[in-house]
Order: C-alpha cells, then sequence, then structure tokens
C-alpha cells in the first residue's frame, strides 16, 4: 500500500508534543489478585534519613561515611499458565506502563537491594542530566487539578498516590525530585494526582530533597515516570513524540521480581479482535490477524507505530490503550484454524515468599555496606552527607 494511503491519527511533529500526553500506571489501579499490599508492608520502622548538603573544605583532611543497608532480592519462583483457543489471538506483554523514564517498581528495588541513594536512583534513569538545589521555600505553593497548597503538601501527596509509604525511602526522594521537576518542566502538574493524607515518613522524605531538581541544559527536565520497565526503559521518541537524550532506551534491572504485572497476556477470539479493531480504527478488515497488525519496533523492543488494515497508523502506546494492554512492549500470535492445538501460554507471578506473611521491607538482612571517603584538598567543594536525622519535621 503506498504510503500516501495511510493516515496518520498523530502528527510527527516532536514541537506539538505535549507533556499532558504522558500517562503511568498508576499502583493503586492493581486488581486484588495482584495487589500490591500483597506483598509490601502496609507500615515499617520509621527509616533514619540522610540529608545530603554542599560543603566546602578548607586545607582540611574530611572523612564521610555513609552505611547503606540492602537486603536480598527475591526470586520470581511461581509460574502459572493459560490456555489460547484455536483461532485466536494472543497478546504478550512486558512491563507496566509507557516505560519512559524512572520504573518506580524499580526505583524501590534499586534502593533495597542495591542500595542507590535518591540521586544516583535520578541519574540510572535520566543520564546526563544533573540535580541542581534551587532553593525552594516551604512557602512555595503547587496547584494541581485545581487545588493550591504548600510544596511539601503537594508533593507528598503526589508521592502518597504514585509510590505509598511502603517504598524505600531513597525510592520517595527519587520520586518527589522526579514529580516536582515534572511540574516545573510543564509549568502545572499535568497527570499528576493527590492523596490525602500521607505518611509522616513520605513527608520527611519530600522535606529532605526540598528543592532540589532534575537539570539538563540549565532547565528542568521532562522526568517522565511509570509503574515498570521491561527490562530496559522505553526512548520516549518511540512512545511519544520528542528525542531526548536523557530518555533514550537503556537496560535496567529489577522489574521482573518487582512487579507482578511484568508479564501479562491478553487474549482475544478472532471475531472479538476484528470487531475491536474495526469500531476503533473505522476500517474495513480481510484476511487474517497477521494482514490486521502491522509492528513497527522501536528501541529496546517496544512497539513504536501499528499499522492497522494497511491503512491506519497509530503510536504503539495508544494502540495498546485500545487493546487493553499494560505495556506498549508486546508482541501477538494467532492461533490460525479451528483445529489449531492448544497452547500453553507460561507467565510470571509474583515473587513468593517462604513466610506468607513476609514483605519486602521485613526480609532479613543480607549485607550492609560501609563507603568511607576521604578528602584532602585546599578549598575543595564536596557533596557529603552532612546530616541523620530520624525524619522528624
Amino acid at each position: 500500500m503506498p504510503d500516501g494511503d495511510l493516515a496518520e491519527t498523530e502528527t510527527a511533529d516532536a514541537n506539538a508534543y505535549e507533556a499532558t500526553d504522558w500517562w503511568k500506571a498508576d499502583l493503586y489501579e492493581y486488581d486484588d489478585s495482584f495487589s500490591l499490599t500483597s506483598y509490601e508492608a502496609a507500615a515499617q520502622e520509621p527509616e533514619t534519613i540522610t540529608t545530603t548538603t554542599a560543603s566546602t573544605t578548607d586545607a582540611t583532611e574530611e572523612t564521610v561515611t555513609t552505611t547503606i543497608t540492602t537486603f536480598e532480592e527475591p526470586a520470581i519462583t511461581a509460574k502459572h499458565t493459560i490456555t489460547a483457543e484455536p483461532n485466536s489471538v494472543v497478546f504478550y506483554t512486558s512491563g507496566f506502563g509507557h516505560g519512559v523514564g524512572m520504573s518506580q517498581n524499580g526505583a524501590n528495588f534499586y534502593a533495597k537491594y542495591d542500595g542507590l541513594t535518591y540521586d544516583q536512583i535520578l541519574q540510572l534513569y535520566f543520564p546526563g542530566t544533573r540535580l541542581v538545589q534551587t532553593g525552594t521555600p516551604e512557602s512555595e505553593t503547587m496547584t494541581i487539578r485545581g487545588k493550591t497548597d504548600t510544596v511539601v503538601n503537594t508533593l507528598a501527596q503526589i508521592v502518597n498516590n504514585e509510590m505509598g509509604p511502603t517504598f524505600s525511602t531513597e525510592a520517595l526522594k527519587a520520586q518527589a525530585v522526579a514529580a516536582y521537576t515534572f511540574y516545573l518542566y510543564n509549568g502545572h502538574g499535568a497527570g499528576m494526582i493527590c492523596k490525602s493524607k500521607p505518611a509522616k515518613k513520605i513527608v520527611d522524605a519530600v522535606r529532605s530533597v526540598l528543592g532540589v531538581v532534575v537539570y539538563y541544559n540549565n532547565k528542568p527536565a521532562l522526568t517522565m515516570f511509570s509503574a515498570s520497565s521491561a527490562g530496559c526503559t522505553a526512548s520516549c521518541k518511540d512512545i511519544f513524540y520528542q528525542d531526548l537524550p536523557y530518555l533514550r532506551s537503556h537496560p535496567v534491572k529489577h522489574d521482573e521480581s518487582s512487579d507482578p504485572h511484568f508479564n501479562s497476556t491478553k487474549v482475544y477470539s478472532v471475531t472479538q479482535l476484528k470487531a475491536r479493531l474495526e469500531k476503533v480504527y473505522k476500517v474495513k478488515l480481510t484476511g487474517t490477524p497477521y494482514d490486521w497488525m502491522k509492528l513497527e519496533y522501536g528501541d529496546g523492543g517496544y512497539v513504536s507505530y501499528v499499522t492497522i488494515g494497511g491503512k491506519v497508523r497509530v503510536k504503539g502506546n495508544d494502540f495498546r490503550y485500545a487493546m487493553g494492554l499494560k505495556s506498549p512492549k508486546f508482541e501477538f500470535v494467532y492461533q490460525q484454524g479451528e483445529k489449531a492445538p492448544k497452547t500453553a501460554v507460561v507467565t510470571t507471578e509474583p515473587a513468593v515468599y517462604s513466610d506468607p506473611g513476609a514483605t519486602h521491607a521485613s526480609i532479613a538482612v543480607k549485607y550492609t555496606t560501609t563507603t568511607t571517603t576521604t578528602t584532602t584538598a585546599a578549598t575543595t567543594k564536596t557533596a557529603s552527607a552532612s546530616s541523620e536525622t530520624s525524619g522528624t519535621p
């Protein structure tokens, strides 16, 4: 089919990109069988919060010791299967959410199991950016969905909705910085939602990074986030339109063990699929499902475009919405013919703990890493852990 016959449903002009188009998988949308609360603590002991500030060493020797306690990461040991009936189409999906930028579950596990601090987490997911302390006062206000409150109260409520108190303190801090930076980038809180009554742990985490912003080229970066990546992050240009150096695909870990929705399947009968595609995209389909959907893959295996019926070309991320898939990283298989054998499709389940009541927060400590840094220099500016607090306001 000539290119001229393709109908683009979206413009490819990067300048037309609206940050309001982004979407993240709400962790609280998980259904009962895969609820995050089934394997995360509803409450836990307060964590010590380390506040990082800039200090100056003047011809003196300064020793900074940081102790990071990490946990043993649970393995995914359970599997389950579904049966794909003959004359059906099976979509296989990895990850949950658009996959661009920071993985929230991944950030949590990087903190718990690798001992990464919030700044290391942000550097990992937004490479090439830098953190800038803007000196934001607590009295500054933010407006989200028509409600105005102080920056601390607003960010604490956003973090409460995005992650919740069971997440690691360092992950909460990374989320607070990402949310504030995203707000500054857009000039408003596009897509973000507040959840009232954040725990003291969240408020303390927000206060400890108040004013810290992710910068690129001397201005706030587009710090997008979603529930979990799919073995690697997605490139923004493939999921949306902008091609940003710090939002390009790169390998990450932990997502499969941190998110019970990492691997998922969705099965349609051929009749159901044909009816849905024709209704959504206003096309007349002939042939087989392999003729109906042509996938174009972008970086990291994420679907950048889908052409339906040879006539309509849409972004893969928009297609996954229409089809009810959890991520734009997907593929499909057509179980052809009425006499085709049934196929067992294997998908992963959440990690299984030996103690049914165990949680990520209460897993026994495996090891503790102590890092000692000694600096001797005249008038050397260093970043150091200058104070440790119990998280009191």
